[in-house]
């Protein structure tokens, strides 16, 4: 099933303590670069990282501002999708762009309907967030289920109630994996209020389509086993719909019903993303780039409706430029920004020497032999040695600092051949990794910016 590949929602991190992965390489302070003009210019274009956490001050940051410049939008993305120092990074630097850089929104790759329900919480308060985490962080997401995702919405919900509207900071999420009953309450109760007449047409055309469980896995599977027959009426339904709204044209109220489309456009995404019949030849590489698209559609529609400036969060494969894994992501997120942004997208990869991450195992399978039980039923731990020569990774852990963030637009020459050179790079899904299995990554060719952390730990999962 697509949605349960590797890289899709693949969720990495290390959660034994530092002395149970591996002795740590030796400090960066010792490393020499005499001879090398490459290692002397990665520690000529590095900058220190002083933090991974959240709290303290931002003043190592000032840098990362410059590299990022007037962009509108902001990818970070990561090696794994549930590491600890990734989600605390990732609320470090929406503190610096929310206070600096007139950052507002925070975008993750979560379905638009959970998007939904979290900005009513870190707006105004509505619902509680672990609740609603638990709720909406379902199979494939589940691993999104942990202190440090909480720790940022926590951090978000402060921060407004201490900021004037203009500078409240939102939450939204992009993909469309899951169709949530938050949607079609907007759709219809709009609809109801502004085009009463139109009511029961709507109420007909979304019979059926509801998802019936707050599991998206579950729902997921059961959306992926109907004939595809089914799924192309379901498609022609949500299609139907949307098209009947956009027909009517902005009523009495207009924002209303610029959002009410949005939603209805949402859904008409999901349905038509699950129309690929994934059984043909390359059916399943078209609905990612579907996906992906209507991501970036996504952000696109919020950046312009909401004029304000979004960090967006999601795997590297998907904030990239370029396609890392045509198998996975043929023409990713990150392209379609650029295309439309140009140099207002900004993009940052992540990379790790060394950890841990959770993973879920296949359907049915327990823990492989080289991966022990995590803290949540039905989740695993696995371990992730020294980078070794080679890959991308060894070369930057030999950067005198042991966390850092670079330019790869700007680095020294040799730095810059040495980055647009293809060589393995870890990216972590949702699967169970083994060496061999990383892929090949220009890093100047698919980030603008580069943060590269030493070692890392997992995830903390909630109960």
């Amino acid at each position: 099933m697509k949605r349960t590949t590797k890289l899709m929602i693949g969720i990495t991190a290390t959660g034994l303590a530092a002395s149970a992965i591996c002795a740590p390489v030796a400090l960066a302070e010792t490393r020499t670069t005499k001879g090398d003009p490459v290692a002397r210019g990665l520690n000529q274009a590095a900058r220190p990282l002083q933090s991974t956490t959240p709290n303290g001050s931002l003043k190592d940051l000032k840098p990362f501002g410059k590299m990022v410049g007037n962009a509108q939008v902001v990818g970070i993305g990561e090696a794994t999708h549930s590491t600890s120092e990734f989600y605390t990074l990732n609320n470090r630097i929406l503190r610096y762009l929310a206070e600096e850089k007139g950052f507002t929104t925070f975008g993750r790759e979560l379905s638009w309907s959970t998007g939904l329900r979290l900005n009513d919480y870190v707006l105004r308060g509505k619902g509680d967030p672990r609740v609603i985490m638990h709720n909406e962080f379902r199979g494939p997401y589940a691993l999104f289920d942990n202190a440090e995702f909480l720790g940022l919405l926590k951090w978000m919900r402060a921060y407004n109630s201490t900021h004037a509207q203009a500078k409240k900071v939102q939450f939204m999420g992009d993909d469309l994996l899951y169709p949530g009953d938050v949607l079609f309450d907007k759709v219809l109760a709009y609809v109801k209020r502004d085009r009463p007449k139109l009511l029961p047409a709507f109420i007909k055309l979304y019979d059926g389509l509801r998802p019936g469980t707050p599991d998206a896995g579950v729902y997921m599977g059961k959306a992926l086993s109907q004939p595809p027959e089914v799924r192309q009426q379901n498609a022609a339904r949500a299609t139907q719909a949307l098209n009947l709204l956009q027909k009517q044209g902005p009523g009495r109220h207009k924002t209303d019903y610029v959002w009410a489309v949005q939603h209805a456009r949402s859904l008409t995404q999901t349905f038509t993303d699950y129309t690929f019949d994934q059984s043909k030849p390359g059916e399943a590489q078209k609905a990612q780039v579907y996906r992906d698209k209507s991501m970036a559609d996504n952000i696109l529609w919020w950046n312009r409706v909401t004029r304000s400036k979004v960090q967006l969060s999601g795997l590297d494969p998907h904030i990239s430029r370029k396609a890392i894994d045509p198998a996975f992501v043929p023409h990713p997120q990150g392209a379609f920004l650029r295309d439309r942004l140009g140099s207002r997208y900004v993009n940052v990869g992540t990379t790790f020497n060394q950890g841990g991450y959770n993973f879920q195992p296949e359907a049915g399978k327990s823990c492989p032999t080289d991966s022990v039980p995590a803290e949540r039923p039905g989740t695993c731990k696995g371990t992730v040695s020294a980078a070794s020569k080679g890959y991308n990774e060894n070369v930057l852990d030999q950067v005198r600092y042991r966390d850092f963030f670079l330019d790869t637009r700007t680095a020294p020459p040799a730095v810059r051949n040495w980055l647009a050179g293809v060589r393995p790079t870890r990216v972590i899904g949702g699967g169970f990794w083994s060496p061999g299995e990383d892929l090949k990554v220009s890093l100047s060719a698919s980030y603008d910016i580069v943060i590269h952390l030493h070692q890392v730990k997992a995830a903390k999962l909630l109960p």
